[in-house]
């Protein structure tokens, strides 16, 4: 790809879409109409109104129907270059900088949220994994299967008693000859329920609060050491089925499953995927916070009150007049932090604001867009009360708004 961070601006700095990125997302749009649109007609039982319940089974989990539209979507994804646009040419990625790629983000994420057409993406497969491809074992059993979509493969990080912060892990593996034994409870943990293996983080070295001592082990769906529980379902749809408790016990993991150096996957595979996983956030919040914004912008001018259209209100307005420049004031932001990322001068700071102000987008976009439509977007008829209960969750994953804040503060507070 062109690189799209250079200009010969004083400032240095371009955010403008290259003719290249502009032909991706023309190639993306096309793949949509061909290859998703046919199956949400075939299988629109998954959408609308009743759309999550017929999505689920007794157990909570996602119904096999709907598993193998994902699967279909993400193979031919792949097949035509979507799915990897964002990793390293070297193996076999597209390569597009982290900047192209939240901009075609957001531009997926700007379609009428009902829909199959985020499934073409793969926001968990990061850099951050490329130590998996390094090693031949890893590299042919887990990372090329997941570069080509025959395989998902989730992250097992979180746990129940620990919240945020991630070095306190209850998560052991211990040394037993020439296997691991991983023992604890994850949670909060997308696609558990159905991946076909998990990279989990578990303690091998040092003391509760140290950021080293963390490994990281690929474990497979038939271990028999790791149980998937409880299904967990969320207050939004967007993870309904998709997230479970995860208990290992006894779990033997040949040391040939260790994804990088002993002690280092916190460091190496984790925190290396933060940027991707925070700056994710407010690209897909502008993308849906741009298509409720042009949803009320259509319904204040065509919904009459007292024989008026309600555009005519000061109110509404002014609520029209904060969505649009909450919009660009996330947009420019986090596409400003991804800049520097890609340029390597980045902190994770910016990172953070972008991630605070682009969940507060989301949330407060979708409570305008109620709040406009009325009676009406208070009902599941339409998507807006769906988008105002997806949206909550996002100032709680990739780092609460809370954590966002310190890690800002501590950028200038010298205590």
């Amino acid at each position: 790809m062109t690189d799209t961070t250079s200009s010969a601006t004083p400032g240095g700095m371009d955010f403008s879409e290259s003719s290249e990125l502009g032909l991706v997302k023309s190639q993306i749009d096309r793949f949509i109409e061909r290859e998703v649109r046919p199956l949400e007609s075939e299988y629109d039982q998954f959408l609308g109104e009743r759309g999550v319940e017929n999505r689920l089974n007794e157990k909570g989990y996602l119904v096999d129907d709907y598993l193998d539209v994902r699967d279909q979507i993400r193979r031919r994804s792949a097949e035509a270059g979507f799915l990897t646009m964002h990793m390293p040419e070297s193996v076999g990625g597209g390569g597009l900088s982290l900047l192209e790629y939240l901009m075609v983000l957001e531009h997926v994420n700007s379609y009428h949220p009902e829909g199959f057409h985020e499934m073409l993406l793969e926001t968990l497969l990061t850099p951050a994994l490329l130590p998996m491809h390094e090693d031949d074992h890893l590299r042919e059993r887990y990372f090329e299967p997941m570069m080509n979509a025959d395989i998902t493969v989730t992250i097992g990080m979180s746990e129940p008693d620990h919240g945020s912060d991630i070095t306190y892990l209850d998560t052991t593996a211990e040394k037993d000859g020439d296997e691991w034994v991983v023992d604890g409870t994850k949670c909060w943990i997308t696609n558990s329920t159905f991946a076909d293996a998990i990279i989990v983080f578990a303690r091998t070295d040092g003391e509760d609060g140290d950021a080293h001592g963390i490994s990281a082990f690929v474990v497979d769906e038939d271990n028999p050491g790791w149980e998937r529980g409880k299904a967990q379902r969320p207050m939004g749809d967007e993870d309904a089925g998709r997230i479970a408790f995860n208990h290992f016990e006894g779990c033997r993991v040949p040391e040939e499953r260790m994804v990088g150096e002993r002690g280092r996957g916190l460091v190496d595979v984790a925190m290396g995927s933060v940027g991707y996983f925070r700056l994710s956030v407010p690209a897909r919040a502008v993308g849906h916070a741009q298509w409720m914004f042009e949803e009320c912008v259509d319904y204040a001018e065509s919904r009459e009150t007292f024989g008026k259209p309600i555009g005519t209100r000061q109110f509404v307005k002014g609520m029209l007049a904060e969505m649009r420049a909450d919009i660009e004031q996330v947009r420019w932001l986090y596409r400003h932090a991804a800049w520097q990322y890609d340029r390597g001068e980045g902190e994770r700071w910016e990172q953070s604001a972008a991630k605070l102000r682009g969940a507060q987008l989301w949330n407060d976009a979708a409570d305008r867009a109620v709040q406009i439509h009325g009676g009406a977007g208070y009902v599941r008829s339409l998507p807006f009360e769906a988008e105002y209960r997806n949206a909550r969750v996002t100032r709680i994953y990739d780092g609460t708004d809370e954590i966002q804040k310190v890690t800002i503060a501590d950028q200038f507070l010298d205590l």
